[in-house]
């Protein structure tokens, strides 16, 4: 099982795919591909702010795109997870690199469900113990 983080979601949506990222997704089973809650929310923010300030639907409109093609495949952020999102934040606080609120939430999500986070911000994860991809990097 794969995680998207909330920014490689986007770049799937373009008309003109980075070339990495769609031999990427090629190479990977969409079997495999997974959002998760947090991520969900994200997006819904972004689509939410960009119509507040636009008056467009556009992002509205990909979001509800996406979310029936994850239809099903979409993980929640459940209690143990809360619990060790908590425990990733403080330890990342105690080596001097702080991690927000949505970043430790996407990485406690990964671990509950034997998943891997692709990301394009890998830097931001690391030393979680989590299995970090970015499509970016590979193709």
């Amino acid at each position: 099982m794969i995680l998207l983080d909330t920014n490689i979601v986007p770049e799937l949506g373009k008309m003109r795919v980075d070339s990495r990222v769609a031999a990427w997704m090629h190479g990977t089973s969409v079997a495999e591909v997974y959002l998760c809650d947090i991520v969900v929310m994200e997006l819904s923010y972004g689509a939410e702010r960009f119509f507040r300030k636009t008056g467009s639907r556009r992002y509205h409109q990909n979001l509800a795109a996406t979310l029936a093609l994850f239809e099903g495949k979409i993980c929640n952020l459940r209690h143990p997870d809360a619990h060790r999102a908590g425990e990733l934040r403080a330890r990342r606080d105690a080596i001097g690199r702080p991690m927000g609120v949505q970043d430790a939430m996407i990485a406690a999500i990964c671990p509950g469900h034997g998943a891997s986070l692709a990301t394009r911000n890998t830097k931001d994860f690391e030393g979680l113990d989590l299995r970090l991809v970015n499509p970016f990097e590979v193709g």
